[in-house]
């Protein structure tokens, strides 16, 4: 660690803490963390979280107005939360949460805050530790200058990296997001927009987890699902990179409404999709939703789309090779948690590959 950068940032925090600093003081302050904002080291942006925290903490006063305050959260949330080497963890989210709404009020009304926005979202998106998960789980998202905010950085004349930021932090606050009835424009624009976002931004793994996060939210909720664009469901088809304990994936498989609400969308690929994930999912299935998956198995079966069926056990049978290829690098009947979740995973799939070939024989 260096020596100086410690002491540089134990004087910026007293000068911050002084409950009646100089205005020369906190003037020169802001010059400090200006220059160091820019400099990309893991240390820097350890101790200018810690700093951003103590900004937003501390009292305003003569010389340490608000707009001040305001502008050194800036500069330290930039330091912090800039440079994708270097995300410090986040235990508590209140003060960002604090940051990131004052500023989507200051760009919903006009002003262009796209770099301290995304710093934020990144800060949240990207390093929430468990603690923080825990946090968002009790903010109310929903709030009408919050709605705002989520929609402002959605559109389409924003930056990809902002709106790709946006995209990771929605799983965050999905309970609440998708389970609280906005207006039915505002769900539609967002719908658009977020459907335009996942075009724009790189198709990695990390990026298929945090989308199919949100249209799960979206397909589980009444409220959202009418409005989910047309060929966003064929996003259903990177099921396999959803982590086996996703909840919003649970929500749904549990949901034994959602295979008559699917069944209606109009591109057909939804339901065959669907019924690929439910296979996939069908030893930790309802009996509801199993009894109503074999039924329409079997009408698919009697309609002679056979070869949809036939992809269906090809999904199953790449699943399953998958996981007894990973159970080898465990030795035989391992207790280690992986080994155990995957010799699970097998038996699963293997129970229904059996089910799917009794049905499909009729």
């Amino acid at each position: 660690m260096n020596p100086q950068i410690n002491r540089i940032y134990a004087k910026l925090a007293e000068t911050i803490r002084n409950p009646s600093p100089t205005t020369d003081e906190i003037d020169r302050a802001l010059e400090s963390m200006e220059l160091i904002a820019p400099l990309s080291d893991e240390h820097v942006a350890r101790k200018s979280y810690d700093l951003f925290h103590v900004v937003m903490q501390a009292p305003v006063s003569p010389a340490y107005s608000q707009e001040k305050k305001w502008e050194a959260s800036r500069r330290t949330m930039h330091a912090a939360y800039k440079w994708d080497k270097f995300l410090p963890w986040v235990e508590d989210p209140h003060d960002i949460l604090t940051f990131l709404s004052h500023h989507f009020d200051l760009a919903t009304g006009g002003e262009n805050q796209d770099e301290p926005i995304q710093n934020a979202l990144r800060a949240l998106a990207y390093a929430s530790g468990p603690v923080a998960v825990e946090a968002l789980k009790n903010f109310d998202p929903t709030k009408p200058s919050f709605v705002s905010g989520i929609r402002y950085v959605f559109q389409n004349n924003r930056p990809s990296e902002l709106r790709k930021a946006a995209l990771f932090f929605l799983p965050l606050i999905g309970d609440q997001w998708f389970n609280t009835p906005l207006p039915i424009d505002q769900i539609k624009s967002l719908c658009v927009d977020w459907a335009s976002t996942v075009d724009v931004i790189e198709n990695n793994d990390k990026a298929q987890k945090a989308t199919l996060a949100v249209l799960f939210g979206m397909i589980n909720s009444p409220h959202w699902r009418p409005h989910i664009v047309k060929d966003k469901w064929r996003l259903l088809e990177y099921f396999s990179s959803v982590p086996d304990d996703s909840q919003p994936l649970k929500k749904c498989i549990d949901n034994p409404g959602l295979m008559d609400e699917i069944r209606d969308v109009a591109d057909p690929t939804a339901m065959a999709l669907w019924m690929r994930i439910l296979w996939l999912k069908y030893k930790e299935l309802t009996p509801a939703v199993q009894r109503q998956l074999e039924r329409v198995t079997k009408d698919v079966a009697q309609g002679r789309r056979r070869a949809e069926l036939d992809a269906h056990q090809a999904a199953i049978d790449s699943e399953l090779t998958t996981a007894e290829n990973a159970l080898t690098q465990y030795t035989t009947w391992s207790a280690d948690p992986v080994a155990v979740a995957l010799r699970t995973k097998i038996e699963n799939l293997q129970h229904a590959k059996h089910a799917l070939v009794a049905l499909k024989r009729g």
